[in-house]
């Protein structure tokens, strides 16, 4: 993985659904990052009551097999370094995001790590666990994904961000497939709905 320009997404992966494949396609399209990280969370720090319903190597492997199928989704992207990191996953606990970055700091070298999240992340984003390290040392890459717009005036004083704003909009939830796996089952890539079929996940 390149330490030039990183970014990394993290969250829970539980599945990895199109919707995430949008958000990866936007960062990659919309900014000069060079390299990208996906980062499955062992337990989010928002979802501390409700652990991931998937094991760790299952969102791994969907994550893995969610990438082949970003490439033939969008093959025009242009060519970046994507990775997945199962640093959260081997550290153990609530991942706090903080921390993360912490550690990719040091390994990289870097000022500051992006971070590609989605709109929806922008109100309660200065209530995440340590949020004045994370407003000093990562640059936000903010994606819409209202089909109404952004509220950018919900960004907190302070915040380096960016902003990707797509014409459209990826509405797809893991908490959607995770209710009802057979009438969501769209919401998923080709290969991770096989993996899930596969394995009976989500039922």
């Amino acid at each position: 993985m390149s330490s030039a320009k990183t970014a990394m997404i993290g969250g829970s992966f539980d599945p990895v659904h199109l919707g995430h494949l949008f958000l990866l396609h936007c960062a990659v399209s919309m900014s000069d990052y060079s390299s990208f990280l996906l980062i499955p969370a062992k337990v989010s720090n928002f979802k501390q009551s409700s652990r991931p319903q998937a094991s760790d190597q299952d969102r791994l492997q969907m994550l893995r097999l969610a990438l082949e199928d970003y490439r033939e989704l969008y093959p025009d992207d242009r060519k970046v370094d994507l990775g997945i990191s199962a640093m959260e996953l081997e550290r153990g606990g609530v991942s706090f995001t903080s921390d993360t970055i912490r550690i990719l700091k040091g390994k990289l070298g870097l000022d500051r790590i992006g971070m590609v999240i989605g709109d929806d992340h922008l109100e309660g984003l200065s209530r995440w666990h340590d949020f004045e390290y994370l407003r000093d040392n990562v640059e936000f890459l903010i994606c819409r994904r209202s089909q109404s717009g952004t509220d950018w005036s919900l960004v907190p004083e302070g915040v380096c961000y960016r902003r990707l704003e797509p014409e459209n909009v990826a509405p797809q939830s893991s908490s959607a497939v995770r209710g009802d796996v057979q009438g969501n089952g769209d919401f998923l890539s080709r290969r991770v709905l096989e993996y899930v079929k596969s394995k009976n996940l989500y039922h």
